[in-house]
């Protein structure tokens, strides 16, 4: 399953987006309380007061990007939560897949 992010501000635009997959722990995992929130089929949004937790357990999935597409994509995504955290008028926002949750009838935790 992938995820859209985006870096926005409070009118939905800033442009720079990143597509994620595979890196983003489960539900389940309760060792990632901010990551395992992260709603794969719908929006999940976070501010600049969330970023250092954020951060803090978006280094701890490093290893689950196991490609260079991955990596590039893990990477991306640290360098928008920096700037984030460092904004305060900007959010990272993942988009989930709707489409997957309707085919898989969406049994949320």
């Amino acid at each position: 399953m992938s995820l859209v992010v985006k870096l926005e501000d409070d009118l939905g635009e800033h442009g720079e987006w990143n597509m994620l997959y595979g890196v983003i722990p489960a539900r389940d995992q309760m060792d990632f309380p901010i990551l395992r929130g992260i709603d794969p089929y719908g929006k999940t949004v976070f501010n600049h007061p969330q970023m250092e937790a954020f951060l803090g357990e978006w280094e701890r999935v490093r290893p689950r990007a196991k490609d260079e597409s991955q990596r590039e994509a893990w990477q991306k995504l640290k360098d928008m939560a920096q700037r984030c955290q460092r904004d305060r008028d900007l959010y990272l926002r993942f988009a989930g897949n709707e489409k997957d949750c309707a085919a898989e009838i969406c049994v949320m935790n």
